[in-house]
């Protein structure tokens, strides 16, 4: 028995044309004209669309539309029951999916308010049972200073109470602490402690050390101006920066340095400062600010300073 996708291909070919200019004319693709003229109606999504696609092919050929479409019914019966079985196949599908109502849609949000319950409680055994946070913003360890003080700041948990050298101190509403330890001449051993409110056996301490040096009003002699010594002042701002810093031969810093931080240093010969973000790092050398140089590319900067007859030059 002939098909009608038979009859559409011989006619097509008799009238010399491909199926690029019928795809063209008809404004069908391509796949679709094969699919109809090898009779493979099984790719098509529906019924519909092939026969309504006939009817166009036909209709330009110059054929029979009704008689192409009667060709097409009795050699395409089983299309019928391919229809019926993908129908079956959806209402299969369909009868899986679960309905969304008002009980079930109470019962997650209980199992998500429980959740949110039983993390919470855990969280706060958590916390309970770690002792506190505690950050010394300055004196940096091992800071020198020349005055007979040196003013300790920092900050803890705000549940937290905090004692310096045993005596306590106040904090406010954020944990934020600040006070002033007087200094005795030499090295002073200052100990800080954070103790939880809600848990005396947890706390944290810190110990730094701070050197206390006192210079008189007579120190400077001639002999110590003809060693032509510059005093360097390091200052980190808004943002810890990596610092290297080696002055005359010796290295005096290589690690991250917190914001907020200074340190001091006396210059006799030359220096050599490497900073990983130049926005964030001053140099002062007797107290005038000397600019860094920095890349472009990844904010590095470096500069070397040396003691000259003339002067200090640095680049």
């Amino acid at each position: 028995m002939i098909t009608a996708g038979e009859v559409l291909k011989n006619k097509r070919e008799s009238l010399g044309k491909d199926l690029n200019t019928v795809s063209v004319d008809t404004k069908i693709q391509k796949r679709f004209l094969e699919y109809i003229e090898n009779n493979q109606y099984e790719k098509f999504d529906s019924e519909v669309f092939v026969s309504g696609f006939i009817k166009i092919y036909s209709k330009y050929l110059g054929l029979d539309v009704e008689k192409l479409l009667a060709i097409y019914r009795r050699s395409n019966l089983k299309n019928g029951k391919r229809e019926e079985e993908k129908k079956n196949v959806i209402q299969r599908k369909n009868s899986f999916k679960i309905g969304i109502t008002p009980q079930i849609f109470a019962i997650v949000l209980l199992v998500v308010f429980f959740l949110s319950v039983v993390g919470y409680i855990g969280y706060q055994i958590f916390k309970f049972q770690t002792p506190p946070q505690l950050t010394i913003v300055e004196p940096l360890d091992e800071h020198r200073t020349e005055e007979n003080f040196v003013i300790v700041k920092g900050n803890t948990e705000s549940t937290s109470s905090v004692t310096i050298n045993g005596e306590p101190v106040e904090t406010d509403s954020l944990g934020y602490f600040e006070k002033e330890i007087e200094l005795k001449e030499g090295v002073n051993t200052i100990s800080i402690t954070s103790k939880k409110n809600s848990n005396n056996q947890l706390e944290t301490t810190k110990t730094l050390k701070v050197l206390y040096v006192v210079q008189a009003d007579d120190e400077i002699t001639e002999q110590e101006e003809a060693t032509n010594e510059y005093k360097v002042e390091l200052k980190i701002s808004n943002a810890a920066s990596w610092i290297k810093l080696d002055i005359d031969g010796v290295n005096k810093v290589s690690q991250i340095l917190d914001p907020n931080t200074q340190q001091e240093f006396t210059l006799e010969r030359e220096l050599t400062l490497v900073t990983g973000k130049v926005q964030s790092t001053q140099l002062l050398i007797n107290g005038e600010e000397i600019k860094i140089s920095s890349s472009q590319n990844t904010g590095v900067g470096q500069i070397t300073c040396k003691i000259q007859n003339t002067g200090l030059e640095c680049i």
